[in-house]
Order: C-alpha cells, then structure tokens, then sequence
C-alpha cells in the first residue's frame, strides 16, 4: 500500500467509452475510501491515456503485463472478456499481487485451480467477482436462513427468464457462440444464478441435468452473417442439497419475453423468495425479498440498514456497460460491497469470499451439470474443500 495507506488499484479492462470495467468497477473503487485507483489499461495507448484522464489515474497501460508489473499497484482488477481472465490473473498472481477478477474466473476448471493453486501458494488474496453473493437482499435472505426462519429446509427452486443466448449477437460478442471460450449462458447467466442459490441455500449433494442449444445458429446483428453456434443456451436441473432439501433450477436463456428471475426457498417453518421481474440476473437487479411464516401470504420484508453501504444515492445513475440496457443502482452496490470486503480482508490479513476457491467450486459444479447432461447420469457432488 501507498504512503496514504490507501489499496492502489490497477484495473485491465478499463474503456472510457464500453464495458463492465469504466462503467461498474472504477465507479465501485472511486466510491471507496480504502482504495487508491493509480493504473487503468485497455488495448489501445489512446484509449488507455483517456480513460486515466476520465477516472484520474496518474498511469496508463496499453499491454496488461506493464500494468501488472509496476509497483505502484497493490491490486490488479480484471475486467476482460472471460478467454483473457487466465493469462491475465497468473501473470499478477506470479507478481504477488492481490487479485480481483471477474466471473467466469476462467475459460475452464483446468485454469481456475491453476488460478486458484497459485493464489494459495503466493498468499495473496484472490477475490472472483461472483458480486450476487454482496446484494443487500440475498445477504438477508441468508441471514435469515442462517437464524431458522425456514425452519428445516424442504425444498429450493431457482428459475430465470433471460435474453442472452439467443439467435442474435453483435460482432463484439460472438465470442460467447463458441463453448470453449466459457462465456456461455450456462457459464455466465447460470454461473451467476445457481451461485446467489448456493450462497443462500448451502451446497449440493447431487444432480441431474438437461443442458441444451436450443439456437444452433447466430445472426450477426451488425452484418447479417449466420454462425454456428455450440455453446449452451438452456439449463434444467434437479436434485438434492447437502442439507437433505430438494432443489430444482430452470434457467432459459434467450428468452424474448416473460423475463424474470426467483429464488425461493420452502422450510417446514416459512418461506423466502427473492426475485425480480427484469431481464437481468441476480447480481445486477435490483431484488426483492418477501416471506411468510407458515399459514401466513407472502408479504414483503425490509432489508436493514447496514446491507446497502449507501455509497450511491437511490436516484443514481451511471454510463450502462451494455448498449440500450439501463446500469441498475444494485450492480454497483453489489460490486462495490465485494471491494469492501477485499479491502478488510487485505488490511486485516484475513481470508476473502468469494475467493478463488469459491470460483472453482462454481466451475466444478457447472461441469457436472454437463456430463450429467451428456451422459444421462445422476451426478454426486463433493462437498467443498474451503
């Protein structure tokens, strides 16, 4: 840390213009008093010298690893697209720097443990950005949980109604068509939602698995070209929870109306259910949270001060990091809640959630999903080592 005792901060993926980089993170990390951003990097030198003129960062990096090895910044954020998250995180990991990097962790499990070992083995703290697990309604929802409102849990469904997926994708995008980019909607979308579920409801013992293509083919919106496409779009899953719950998920991607997403929760005391009628996941919405005691409607249940740092006014509104869809207060106080928590964790040398360990757990759990899906098998699932 610098001579202010401030984090300094170096963000990879930081366009003035597009992106979940200028448009969520650097508003999360000027927000923070912890932090200190010194370094902002994109791919071009003009790009990178306006985005440290817009954010004010004194440096500006057109190649990661010049960012990654100046020494002037303590934490690297990684804010590319999920093929660049591996090469991107072993060369900061290696630097012994702290990490955060964004869901998916990586292209596949083989590079998350890599990610993951080498944290371990540098002592640095490692945070992925799975920021569902730091929104205000679900931290509630499992405190709650935490306290019995439930009771004993019966029974866990998790269902999602999203846009991406689909038949059509602008030339940015295309990469997310191809499976062995691990961009997909089982990847992102599903590794978001059946996250916020574990966060809340606790691990699985097993599951069964349907994950499904259901469009083959992509138009691109810009040219009118049609791709192959082989990367999932459609997920069904049932099983049990380590807790002896049953547990069902139906995430459908590409949806064209009817958007919307729900946990709910059923004990042999009460019910929870957190959801949101919005075409974005749990991690960006902005949530909802209702209960009832048994014999008792559903009703509405207030979040308590303290979940909502309150970093941002109820009215604000920042640059969207995706065209034509409005940037929710909830994302960055999502976002910014996980950089509370890296801060205390790097000022008090404590562990980090969720850490990298926390990712590949959420990459193993996707791969049962699909050999389930391919081989017709019920899978186990181990409990997690952390």
């Amino acid at each position: 840390m610098g001579q202010s005792g401030k984090i300094r901060v170096g963000v990879i993926g930081a366009s003035p213009e597009k992106g979940w980089g200028g448009a969520v993170h650097l508003p999360a990390i000027l927000a923070l008093p912890e932090f200190s951003l010194v370094a902002v990097g994109t791919s071009r030198a003009e790009s990178a010298a306006a985005s440290a003129k817009l954010f004010g960062a004194k440096l500006a990096f057109s190649d990661a690893a010049s960012l990654i090895a100046h020494p002037q910044v303590d934490l690297v954020v990684i804010s590319v697209k999920a093929p660049e998250h591996y090469a991107a995180a072993m060369m900061a990991l290696e630097a012994g720097k702290h990490v955060y990097c964004e869901w998916p962790l990586a292209a596949n499990t083989a590079q998350a443990i890599a990610m993951r070992d080498l944290a371990a083995a540098r002592g640095v703290k490692a945070m992925v950005g799975l920021q569902a697990r730091a929104a205000p309604a679900l931290m509630r929802a499992r405190d709650l949980v935490n306290d019995g409102y439930l009771g004993r849990m019966v029974a866990v469904r998790l269902a999602c109604a999203l846009p991406g997926g689909g038949n059509r994708r602008s030339q940015e995008g295309i990469y997310v068509i191809h499976n062995s980019n691990g961009a997909s909607t089982l990847a992102i979308q599903g590794g978001h939602a059946i996250d916020a579920l574990r966060f809340v409801a606790g691990e699985f013992a097993g599951l069964s698995a349907v994950v499904d293509n259901q469009f083959p083919s992509v138009e691109v919106i810009e040219t009118g070209e049609t791709l192959a496409k082989d990367a999932p779009d459609h997920i069904l899953a049932s099983g049990r929870m380590r807790n002896g719950a049953s547990v069902s998920i139906v995430i459908n991607g590409g949806a064209v109306s009817g958007f919307g997403i729900e946990l709910t929760i059923f004990g042999t005391a009460g019910t929870l259910s957190v959801y949101q009628n919005s075409f974005l996941n749990f991690q960006m919405s902005e949530l909802s949270l209702s209960g009832a005691k048994a014999g008792a409607p559903m009703a509405p249940l207030d979040i308590p001060a303290g979940y909502d740092p309150m970093l941002f006014p109820k009215d604000f509104v920042g640059r969207s990091p995706y065209p034509g869809i409005p940037l929710p207060r909830a994302t960055l106080v999502n976002v910014a809640n996980l950089y509370r928590r890296l801060a205390a964790a790097i000022v008090e040398d404590t562990s980090v959630t969720p850490d990298f360990a926390t990712g590949v757990t959420m990459h193993e759990i996707l791969d049962k999903l699909t050999a389930g899906s391919e081989t017709g098998t019920y899978q186990h699932i181990a409990a997690p080592t952390q």
